[in-house]
């Protein structure tokens, strides 16, 4: 059987473990009130500008050279922030060899291999790894850096939740999602202990909590956290809080998760929380997209509903809420009700204040997005094989994205598949569905879209091996 991280596309799980790296990088390492030989670095880093806060941190590094008695932990910590930085920049050999050196400086001058001077540059180093998808070395050094933050700090010290993150990322990334669920477990717990099981600050740790369990695929275990952290919202907030969007959104994208899962044959359950297991899965056909579920979609009303009650709401919010709106009709293959609400995101983009375009909005209708893809059955096979086990084949396309979403003119541009593999891509493509391109507010046609699939074949077994 297959662990449910094996079928999701490479690519998805590298960018979304860079972003949370970075992210849980910036927050483990900043520091309320930083000491003035910091506060240069400190305000390039808030800023985001990575160039000059690495800058900075090389300055604080060579300040602090040569290693001494005295001077040791202050070089670890001035390597520590600088990997930080380059972390942040995306820079990962770098953040690397910071980390690495100030975790040999933090063990030599830190007076014991408990001491909390390693948990920077051990936390960092493991984020790194993990940014790099060398999973199996960053839990290591992440369990050390958990362990010794709790003596440090205590068990329920709302700081570890970086921490907890990411070892629930990396877990499931090597295939142990118990292990995994354990670590989201005790985040919950932990907010709960911080907070209280009924404060509004606890929301968006129930909407962690509920995206991890959407990646290994356990949806009921997922949709429980949303229904939690919007209870909380229009209990504590008020039925029109913009705090609700996010588990709402967490909510319906569950179901939309959920039949893209389904071309890999997979049907995931529990039998009871806190008892995961990330191959159990039952064969069955494909689901229907035409039937996504009315549930999620009550879910993305009310989020836009929400959207509509706060005329202040950031344009991010906006943009995000009014996208998975239109890209829930496209993937139930119903355009005609998408478009209004892509038409709206466009409308909202051009009139808003520039300062909060990022380049993710930005690009969100400039280029056509894929929504729906029935992955071919055949495309599903041996994925989880070892490397050694298999040989990559591909079939290279290019194909014409309609105003309406739909796939046209699908032409062959390079492969080493055979006609077998060839055609069940071909006709995966003709059945995808895309958010289009918008020009001027109005969705175009976007020719010589491209799109390369790979198939894993098991390795034939050469004389005497």
């Amino acid at each position: 059987m297959r662990p449910l991280i094996a079928i999701l596309p490479s690519r998805l799980w590298a960018a979304c473990l860079l972003v949370a790296a970075v992210g849980c990088a910036a927050a483990a390492t900043t520091q309320p009130v930083p000491p003035s030989w910091q506060q240069e670095y400190w305000a390039r880093f808030d800023d985001h500008d990575w160039d000059a806060a690495i800058k900075s941190a090389e300055q604080l590094v060579a300040a602090a050279r040569p290693a001494t008695a005295a001077t040791g932990l202050r070089l670890a910590e001035a390597l520590s922030l600088l990997g930080s930085a380059q972390l942040s920049k995306g820079d990962l050999v770098a953040a690397e060899a910071a980390f690495t050196e100030a975790l040999q400086l933090a063990e030599q001058h830190g007076g014991s291999r408990s001491s909390a001077a390693l948990i920077d540059p051990l936390r960092g180093l493991g984020y790194t790894l993990a940014a790099e998808g060398r999973h199996d070395r960053a839990i290591p050094y992440l369990d050390r850096a958990l362990l010794l933050s709790r003596r440090s700090a205590g068990l329920f010290d709302i700081s570890q939740q970086g921490l907890l993150r990411q070892l629930a990322a990396s877990q499931r990334a090597v295939g142990s999602a118990p292990e995994g669920e354990r670590h989201m477990l005790y985040l919950r717990r932990l907010g709960e202990h911080a907070y209280g099981a009924n404060d509004p600050r606890l929301i968006p740790i129930l909407c962690i909590v509920g995206d991890w369990y959407v990646e290994v695929g356990q949806m009921d275990l997922a949709r429980q956290n949303y229904r939690a952290a919007v209870a909380i919202a229009e209990r504590k907030l008020g039925k029109n809080s913009l705090a609700a969007i996010e588990p709402l959104r967490g909510f319906a994208s569950s179901y939309t998760r959920e039949i893209a899962l389904s071309f890999f044959g997979l049907s995931p359950r529990v039998d009871r929380l806190g008892n995961l297991d990330p191959n159990a899965h039952v064969e069955g056909e494909p689901m229907n997209p035409r039937y996504l579920s009315g549930e999620g979609e009550r879910a993305l009303a009310r989020a836009l509903q929400v959207v509509q009650a706060n005329p202040d709401a950031s344009l991010p919010t906006v943009m995000g809420t009014l996208l998975q709106a239109g890209d829930w009709f496209v993937m139930k293959l119903q355009p005609e009700k998408a478009m209004p609400y892509y038409e709206h995101a466009a409308q909202a983009l051009a009139t808003a204040d520039p300062t909060q375009a990022t380049p993710e909005i930005n690009a969100a209708l400039s280029f056509p997005v894929q929504i729906f893809y029935p992955t071919p059955p055949i495309a599903t096979r041996n994925l989880n094989r070892p490397a050694t086990e298999t040989v990559d084949h591909f079939v290279q396309l290019e194909f014409t994205v309609q105003p309406d979403s739909t796939v046209t003119d699908v032409v062959v541009t390079d492969k080493d598949a055979n006609e077998r593999q060839v055609g069940q891509v071909v006709d995966a493509l003709r059945a995808a569905r895309y958010r289009p391109r918008f020009v001027d507010g109005k969705p175009v046609a976007t020719t010589a879209v491209g799109y390369r699939q790979v198939f894993k074949t098991r390795r034939e077994a050469k004389d005497g091996e």
